[in-house]
């Protein structure tokens, strides 16, 4: 089953992804070099809701949730 999560960073937006687990989320990420060498992740939230993220700034610019992969940044389509 697939699962939602959102990687809070120290600055910035931070990491959405759609995997099978925490491991599986974190290896989609380092696929696209992420975290860059100056983010740090300090929290990881698994099934965030999507209404609780930022209106402005990440919720127009995500991509499809219900498919595996990183969806913010987008990387999914």
């Amino acid at each position: 089953m697939l699962k939602r999560f959102w990687f809070k960073l120290d600055r910035g937006d931070g990491y959405g992804v759609t995997a099978h687990s925490r491991s599986d989320a974190e290896s989609l990420l380092a696929k696209y070099g992420y975290p860059s060498d100056t983010q740090r992740v300090v929290e990881v939230i698994e099934g965030v809701s999507v209404s609780s993220l930022d209106e402005e700034s990440v919720l127009p610019c995500i991509g499809p949730i219900v498919v595996r992969g990183v969806w913010f940044p987008c990387h999914n389509l």
